[in-house]
């Protein structure tokens, strides 16, 4: 059984996925990982690329093929394939940090934990320089339950993707499932939090993340083009929070609530802005029926959205009552 199954989501990144695949490849730990390259369909020589890293690394490295469904798909076809006893996803123009990989894998291969946290590092293309990032140093190293983790250090919780490698057997069973297009990285945070039992965070850098590319789904661009992405993913997220059950340790609770209701309220600013999506064809309507379902499914989360306040107007409140949108006024 292997170690560690990197998975990598790959679209149209034959421009850049040979970098984060090389950056995995560590002869001293070839033997314990498996990378896992889902091609989702690219139109580029994505899938040519692949196939011949997998040739050359039979043992470690495996494509699975298929059509285009988004970042999501690509997930949830990745959680179901993992072989490896953790998995940890890495986007294409991503990388690790391959002098770290040994140690890393000689932790994961000596412990059974269900939710490991990470040093990461981001790097910005714009002015090319790295910024590293790091945790509270009493929460490392510490092996503690996740209620004993949101009991004794609830400020300390802030794990990105980036960040987190979780246990493979805990996501299959638990049949997590995130939405099949953009922004499903915020489910992929969120939904397994209710099954993790044990939580490890280790003092060492692994992945490099990158900024600075205006197709990212997080650049303005990104958002103004997938704005119907981000209010679903926002939909999902507070079905999934109006679920959760009732032995959630209440400070993980009050977490997801607080994360549910920036998105949802992000979510209205992204389709009332016109530097986002304020002026794309369809926001409007959409912006009623995100609004309308809102209402309906939640009473007290559709009220905290009316009363949140952009330049100290209740901007959202003011447009239910008079229909007028003031962020395109400014």
């Amino acid at each position: 059984m292997k170690v560690l199954t990197f998975l990598v989501p790959c679209y149209n990144v034959a421009h850049c996925v040979r970098r984060c695949i090389d950056s995995m490849l560590a002869e001293a730990v070839l033997n314990d990982i498996e990378i896992l390259l889902i091609n989702d369909g690219s139109k580029d020589n994505t899938l040519e690329v692949l196939r011949d890293y997998e040739q050359r690394n039979p043992e470690v490295v495996r494509v699975v093929d298929k059509e285009n469904g988004g970042w999501g798909t690509a997930i949830n076809l990745g959680i179901r394939e993992a072989k490896g006893k953790y998995v940890k996803e890495v986007d294409a123009d991503d990388w690790v940090s391959t002098e770290n990989l040994p140690s890393y894998i000689a932790f994961l291969k000596e412990h059974d934990i269900d939710y490991i946290a990470t040093d990461y590092t981001e790097y910005f293309k714009a002015d090319n320089h790295y910024e590293h990032h790091g945790y509270q140093q009493e929460i490392y190293n510490i092996i503690m339950s996740l209620n004993d983790f949101w009991e004794k250090h609830p400020t300390a919780w802030d794990f990105p993707i980036h960040a987190i490698t979780y246990r493979t057997q805990m996501l299959q069973n638990a049949d997590i499932t995130v939405g099949d297009r953009y922004y499903g990285d915020i489910e992929y945070n969120l939904y397994p939090l209710p099954h993790v039992k044990t939580i490890c965070v280790l003092p060492l850098n692994v992945t490099v993340y990158f900024r600075g590319s205006d197709e990212q789904s997080t650049s303005t661009a990104g958002y103004a083009k997938h704005f119907r992405d981000y209010a679903a993913m926002s939909q999902r997220i507070t079905s999934f929070y109006l679920s959760m059950p009732e032995s959630l340790h209440p400070k993980l609770r009050a977490f997801i609530e607080d994360t549910v209701r920036g998105t949802l309220v992000r979510s209205y600013h992204l389709m009332m802005s016109p530097i986002y999506a304020g002026k794309a064809d369809g926001a409007k309507e959409e912006l009623k029926k995100h609004d309308h379902w809102l209402k309906k499914t939640s009473r007290e989360l559709y009220k905290y959205c009316g009363s949140t306040k952009k330049h100290g107007l209740a901007f959202i409140r003011i447009w239910r009552i008079t229909g007028i949108n003031l962020m395109k006024l400014r």
